[in-house]
Order: structure tokens, then sequence, then C-alpha cells
């Protein structure tokens, strides 16, 4: 009788990095060791009240069976609502469905659209995760190398000619990109809109930082602008905004046909997302915040601007001044050979700090460290990497 065995997809998908640091960093913490831990893109404020007791009233008052496959009917609705008055894009409660947080939604999406071989275009730096989401739905990803001199933001022609060359089927962009902070203009958007519309691409958009830019940027997403609608799948909710990142609860919104799609998908893989996250991603919808939202901004720009001040003080390190998320990339190529992994290592068994090497989104040579997180933290941070550099000869 054969033994299960780990088939031959499951042994291309690696360990998220990202995870894997994170859990590093706790043992080491657990071990009685003073880690700083900037690894995980986890913000450090708690879930916003009115949100969190609309999940435990769903407990105490017994909402918590099964629910429909594409989530509640409210939660639909709302979620249509939240998308339109939030990123400008008309979407109707059937188009829009709940998944268990953004990787779910993307795995999804992906599982849905993908056919067997389907050359799908990443842009490095990219999430960690995109293009073994990619070969988990059969697709071939093909990375564009990351381009740090052209501030992370690759040319518009440069896009259209991988396309055309590979023979792609789709795109995943991501806006305000991790690593990198990176927020294009509507015009830039615009452009990559347009390349797709050339190269017959569909576009999978995770706007799940959609809510965190600073210095009067604005997120626009692809389904907003002329065009890009018809073409595009987004990926966006509460999970960074809110510190819903436990509740596991995310909004997969495009074409009522795909959608349709992914909930029959869902209904086998999953079932439903959480009912009590949907509960408090409902209050999520309709509960603006604006005072505590911009309260969290307001702190995440200050932890931005001393981390990047700081860090450009720092002889042979550089970073840029991201303009979304909350990471700021730094520039390791002049240290270690620009041996990120090396940096990376080092810095954690020897300085106790913990970041993620660029590598691991397709940027080798830069080091991404999280700015959610305390200033008591950063300054830590600061002081340890400044040891760490000083003692590389």
């Amino acid at each position: 009788m054969p033994l299960p065995v780990p088939n031959a997809r499951s042994r291309t998908i690696e360990e998220s990095l990202t995870l894997a640091i994170s859990a590093r960093a706790a043992r080491m913490k657990a071990a009685g060791q003073d880690v700083v831990s900037l690894g995980a893109g986890e913000p450090d404020f708690p879930v916003p009240t009115p949100v969190a007791e609309a999940g435990v009233d769903a407990i105490r008052s017994g909402r918590t069976r099964y629910t429909p496959a594409a989530g509640v009917a409210e939660l639909r609705a709302a979620g249509a609502r939240w998308l339109a008055d939030t990123f400008g894009i008309p979407y109707t409660a059937d188009e829009v469905m709940a998944t268990a947080g953004a990787k779910a939604a993307l795995h999804m999406a992906l599982s849905t659209i993908v056919e067997k071989g389907d050359v799908v275009l990443v842009l490095a730096p990219f999430w960690v995760s995109y293009p073994a989401l990619v070969r988990m739905a059969d697709g071939v990803p093909v990375v564009l190398d990351a381009v740090p001199d052209s501030g992370f933001l690759h040319a518009p022609e440069a896009v259209l000619a991988a396309a055309r060359k590979h023979g792609a089927k789709g795109i995943i962009l991501n806006f305000p990109n991790n690593p990198s902070g990176v927020v294009p203009s509507a015009a830039q958007v615009q452009a990559y809109v347009d390349v797709a519309r050339q190269a017959d691409l569909w576009i999978l958009s995770d706007e799940i930082y959609g809510q965190l830019t600073y210095d009067g940027t604005r997120h626009v997403s692809p389904a907003a602008v002329p065009g890009g609608k018809e073409r595009t799948i987004v990926v966006n909710g509460f999970t960074k905004s809110h510190t819903l990142t436990g509740w596991r609860i995310s909004f997969l919104a495009g074409p009522k046909p795909v959608i349709d799609a992914c909930t029959r998908i869902q209904s086998q893989v999953l079932g439903n997302a959480c009912t009590i996250s949907q509960e408090a991603a409902i209050a999520a919808c309709r509960i603006p915040l604006a005072e505590e939202l911009q309260a969290r901004l307001r702190a995440f720009d200050e932890r931005r601007r001393f981390l990047v001040d700081a860090v450009n003080a720092i002889p042979r390190l550089r970073a840029s001044m991201p303009r979304g998320a909350f990471y700021v990339m730094l520039d390791v190529r002049n240290l270690l050979g620009g041996d990120d992994v090396a940096f990376a290592e080092r810095l954690l068994d020897k300085h106790l700090l913990a970041g993620v090497p660029g590598s691991a989104f397709g940027a080798p040579g830069f080091l991404r460290l999280s700015y959610a997180a305390s200033m008591e933290d950063l300054q830590k941070a600061v002081d340890r990497l400044r040891a760490c550099v000083e003692g590389i000869r």
C-alpha cells in the first residue's frame, strides 16, 4: 500500500520567510534574549474598540454559525460601499466576497483565473508569497528584476516587453508596495493598465495597504482608472489599517463571473471566512474611525521619518523615504559584498535585531525593516544597526 508523500508541486513551495524569521525571533525572545523584531508586517496598535466589540457581540449573541460561502449579504453590501467610498471603485454586492485574509483572497483568485502553464508577471520587489501562490495555481511566475535606481517602479515599456516576450496572461500589482513602500501616481497606474490592455493581461491588484499613505499621497486602484475595472481583481480590507491580522478577514472584488467561481472554490476549501470576523468587518466598513486612523498614520509617519533619517546617518547604509505601508528598505549593497542574507543573519545572531533579507522579495542587496513598532524598539534597532555596520570591516 503506497504511503502518503508530498507531491511535486508541494516540494516547490517554501515556507514564508517573513513568518520563519518572526518565529525564530520569537524563539530567541522566549529563551530570554532581548531581540527586537522588525520582521513581520503587523501593526502594534490594538484593534479599534468598536470593531473588536462587534466581534465580541457576535460571540455573545450566538452569531457564530456557518454563513454563505461568499460571506453574509450585509458584509458584501457594506464592502462594496466601502470600496466605492474609499477608493472610487463602483462595485455591486455580488462583485464582492469575504475571504479568510488577503492571502486566501489571492489564492482564490489565482486558483480561479490561472490555467495550467499560464505565465504571470510578478514585479520585484514583491510580497514573498506571490511566486508560490502562482505555482500553487499551476501557473508560471516570471519575475521582473527589481529596479532600485528607478525608485522600484518599473517602466511600462519594460512590463509590456516582458509580457510579449513570455506570452503572459496576467500580472500581479501591489501598491502601496510591500516591501518598498512605493505608491505610484494616478498617471503611472493608468500606464500599467494601458499596458495590460495592449498585452491583453488580467490584473490581480493587492491593495491591502491602500489606507496607509503619507505626505498627501493617495492610493489609486487599477480598477478605478479608465479601462481597468473590467480586467482587474482587487484584494483589500482592514488587515493592516485596523490590526485585523489574526482575524483573517479581507475582501476580494472583481467581475461577477470571477467572484462566483471564487465563491465555489471557497465553498469547497474553507466554507466561509470566520463568522465572528465578518461581523467585525461590517463594523469596520460602517464606522469611519477617522480620528483614530489619522492618529495611527501620524504615529507611523513619525516612526517612518525617524527610521529613515537615522539609517541615512549611518555610514554605508542608505534608505529612501517610503510613501505607503510601514516598511523601510535598507540598501546594504555596500556591506558584506551586498549579501543581504548574510547581513540579516549577522544582525540577528550578533546584534539581536530581526529584519527580512531583500532577496526574499526579489530585491537582493536590501533589507526590509518594519516600523510598525514602538519608538523605543526603533531606537534600539538603530543602535544595533550602527553597531553591526561598525563591526563590518
